[in-house]
């Protein structure tokens, strides 16, 4: 099962994520966990993406849309994946449905969950994260025991810098202009279920269960084998007339297919046509393999870059310092 979480900051799409993945036995792609991770680590794009977020902007597409690919093409995406949060915008939703075409791996069901802005604001400026197990808490609707202590393990809360009025105000705005238009059009791809995010967590996943309900997931094969022809075979019970044993008043329609089954070309041509199609495949997975391998060098051509211009700073504040001594010395 593959599906895309969307909705406003704070709407639940994480919990609700967590869910589905132990439901379906898929992992949660979260960007926003990923780009986290990125900054607490201090890496040059997470440093990037810090100064984004804390503006309550959104990451660069061709740093998302990286992270996406290299991720949902690990093994354990492999039979779905639930994307939290992505895409953000028309053009990721359509840079994603592109991508996905190729893999062959359509996106079954986007759920859409609404929260009334004020709710919002009061879950994000009060949310806590437990940095040991993820646990999720709010000061104001489902305070700890021990304000900075997880009543889980014990683990410290995590209040994100970004969590505050001025900034989550933002944030919501930011999402009003760039992500609802994706309801309207994803709505028009027919695979839109809209959730009410207000009451409890239990309340809420009986509402995405309602809407999941009797679905498959769906799968389209980049290039289909061909097969050798199959006899069909008749509904109706099958005459035998035991009094007929010269073979030569076998039915023509009857024998024509008898003799093409069992037709050394017949066979022959078929196993040239598998053959084909199998080399066509073998091409267009190394064509994807490549384009994933571009990707990647191109990451790491900015963050190369980057190193490169920090260092370049770095040199430069040095030089300014020994020309501030020189002058005072001077003086």
């Amino acid at each position: 099962m593959r599906l895309v979480l969307i909705g406003a900051p704070g709407s639940g799409k994480g919990t609700q994520a967590k869910f589905l993945t132990e439901k379906y036995n898929i992992p949660q792609v979260s960007t926003g966990d990923l780009l986290r991770a990125a900054v607490a680590a201090q890496t040059p794009l997470g440093r990037q993406a810090k100064a984004v977020m804390d503006a309550g902007q959104l990451v660069p597409n061709d740093i998302v849309m990286g992270m996406i690919r290299e991720r949902i093409m690990r093994p354990d995406a492999e039979n779905g994946f639930i994307l939290d949060g992505f895409p953000r915008n028309l053009e990721q939703a359509e840079a994603l449905d592109k991508l996905l075409a190729t893999l062959g791996r359509p996106i079954d069901a986007v759920l859409q969950i609404d929260v009334d802005f004020d709710l919002l604001m009061q879950r994000m400026v009060g949310r806590l994260t437990c940095l040991s197990c993820g646990a999720l808490f709010n000061s104001f609707t489902n305070p700890p025991a021990i304000d900075t202590q997880c009543d889980l393990c014990g683990g410290s809360l995590h209040h994100r810098s970004d969590d505050n009025e001025e900034t989550i105000d933002r944030r919501l705005r930011v999402y009003e202009m760039h992500t609802q238009p994706l309801s309207a059009y994803y709505n028009n791809r027919g695979n839109l279920h809209k959730i009410d995010g207000q009451g409890t967590v239990e309340e809420i996943m009986k509402r995405i269960k309602s809407a999941l309900r009797g679905m498959r997931s769906s799968r389209i094969k980049l290039q289909p084998l061909a097969q050798a022809p199959v006899k069909k075979t008749s509904s109706k019970p099958e005459v035998i007339r035991t009094q007929v044993e010269d073979k030569s008043k076998v039915v023509p329609k009857q024998k024509k297919r008898e003799s093409a089954a069992i037709n050394p070309v017949v066979k022959k041509r078929a196993k040239t046509r598998n053959a084909a199609a199998q080399a066509k495949y073998r091409e267009q997975l190394k064509s994807l393999q490549n384009e994933l391998k571009n990707v990647q060098s191109e990451l790491k051509e900015v963050a190369r870059s980057e190193k490169q211009a920090v260092r370049q700073v770095e040199k430069n504040q040095a030089e300014l310092e020994k020309l501030t001594e020189r002058a005072a010395k001077l003086k």
